[in-house]
């Protein structure tokens, strides 16, 4: 996955914080998951002061590593 980090220039926007990974090409997904998993998601995200996006898309990318035919696929995407 391709991030930048955002440079803080002058004031913050609403909502940005200075070190943000700024996504190359974001798509948004929309999932509904169990409360447990939301739960400990979060409190991952918490303890390791992460975003719980970030989490999430770490989970995800250990998910398709360990899938050799969608690793093909998202290599060529890069």
């Amino acid at each position: 996955m391709k991030t930048e980090r955002a440079t803080r220039v002058g004031a913050p926007r609403r909502g940005a914080r200075a070190g943000d990974k700024k996504l190359s090409e974001p798509v948004t997904l929309f999932a509904a998951i169990e409360a447990e998993q939301h739960e400990a998601l979060r409190a991952i995200a918490f303890s390791e002061r992460r975003s719980l996006a970030d989490v999430v898309r770490e989970a995800l990318n250990g998910f398709i590593s360990q899938h050799p035919a969608r690793r093909r696929l998202a290599a060529s995407k890069r």
